[in-house]
């Protein structure tokens, strides 16, 4: 038997925040000079294509007669405001398609995902969720989304909201992430 393939990863090499929180206009008090303050930019979200899908098998056969649950992540949406003692509060929430496979035995399943926020290359803080998705009414598949994800991101005069980047993908065993690796199709390039 064949072996389920990935999802196109088009739109999973790097996203970025779908919103921005809106543009405060803070109304200045009489005597002072009038002002304009922007809501701080929000950090680039990535995906990376290894943690972009998530398939879950019965056994250790990767055909479709054995895939109990399949995932892929399919937008982010957040804002950014500036928040206390020199912080940014990002606000984000993540879509997912969710299928259930002709293995699945119950009519629900729980997807491990992580959000991990880094700054200069080194991950600084990573945190595991669990999307618990139900499938009622003989459903096979949903679109779902997570709840509010609240980050906040420490800055300073010499460290702003750009310089950080959240990366945001499926928490996998070693087995699913080899999966992964040997199923996804990278981009080819051709000289034009």
């Amino acid at each position: 038997m064949l072996p389920a393939l990935p999802l196109p990863r088009l739109r999973r090499t790097a996203l970025k925040f779908c919103a921005l929180a809106s543009l405060p206009l803070l109304a200045a008090c009489s005597g002072e000079s009038d002002s304009i303050d922007f809501a701080p930019a929000c950090p680039v979200v990535e995906i990376p294509g290894e943690a972009a899908d998530y398939y879950q098998y019965s056994g250790t056969d990767h055909d479709i007669t054995h895939l109990v649950a399949r995932a892929s992540l399919t937008r982010v949406v957040g804002s950014c405001e500036a928040g206390e003692h020199r912080t940014v509060m990002t606000n984000m929430k993540i879509g997912l398609h969710v299928e259930r496979g002709p293995a699945s035995k119950v009519d629900f399943v729980n997807i491990p995902y992580f959000v991990a926020v880094v700054f200069n290359g080194e991950i600084k803080s990573k945190k595991e969720f669990v999307a618990h998705v139900s499938f009622e009414d003989g459903r096979m598949q949903d679109l779902t989304h997570t709840s509010n994800i609240p980050i906040t991101l420490p800055v300073s005069r010499h460290i702003h909201s750009d310089q950080y980047h959240l990366e945001i993908g499926f928490q996998l065993t070693k087995a699913q992430l080899d999966f992964n690796r040997a199923h996804l199709v990278m981009p080819t390039f051709h000289k034009m």
